[in-house]
């Protein structure tokens, strides 16, 4: 062995070692294919863990609620003298939507409203006319009302006025609805769910509801 091989040795021996992990430096955990793809899976599966549970409270809606506030028949009211006003067989009234959600907006499709008329002792209902209200939409915790008008037909006029006529008979009509709603939380709207409404009105010998408060529309059961 040479001299310089014996210093070369030596020198070799003497020098330490590197640290593993030098003072300052950052450590690195070198992760695996399978490890990768495994948390990626579980923060996959988290994320859709929370969207779920946040649109299922943040997007359960309550339907709205409708009432007729006022129903009148101008031809059945016997205290008018006006000419135009006995011989008008149209029904005017007042229906009011009420948003009852906070924090979402409702969006209506077009309103298909039926009207018809019980007659005989059997409860047989007599189709009498029909319209419909524009699509509209609703901010939250607000009401709209709508006054409308609708043209009737068929309708045994002299018959119902006979009916309540002694004013303790009142005459009994049906307003029924149709329509399909959205409901919007922050930037999406759900999907249409079914509005499907009715009431049965008592009409007096002045041509007005017989009750003095507005009817709630239900939830017809088909």
């Amino acid at each position: 062995m040479t001299a310089s091989t014996s210093k070369h040795i030596m020198a070799t021996a003497e020098t330490p070692l590197a640290p593993a992990n030098p003072k300052g430096k950052p450590r690195f955990f070198i992760l695996t294919f399978i490890d990768r793809y495994f948390l990626m899976f579980i923060a996959i599966v988290i994320t859709v863990s929370l969207v779920s549970l946040i649109t299922w409270f943040g997007m359960h809606p309550l339907r709205p609620r409708c009432t007729l506030g006022k129903f009148y028949i101008p031809t059945l009211d016997k205290a008018s003298n006006a000419t135009n006003t006995v011989n008008s067989t149209a029904i005017s009234f007042e229906l009011s939507f009420w948003n009852r959600n906070t924090e979402k907006k409702v969006y209506y499709d077009k309103v298909n409203m039926t009207f018809s008329y019980y007659y005989g002792n059997d409860g047989l209902s007599l189709p009498i006319g029909n319209t419909s209200i524009p699509p509209f939409h609703q901010r939250y915790l607000r009401t709209r009302d709508h006054v409308e008008t609708v043209q009737t037909f068929g309708v045994p006029w002299e018959e119902v006025k006979k009916k309540v006529s002694n004013g303790n008979t009142p005459a009994i009509f049906r307003v029924d609805l149709d329509t399909h709603v959205r409901f919007k939380n922050g930037i999406w709207k759900t999907k249409r769910h079914e509005l499907r409404l009715g009431v049965n009105v008592t009409v007096n010998d002045h041509g007005m509801m017989s009750v003095e408060h507005g009817l709630r529309l239900q939830r017809k059961i088909v």
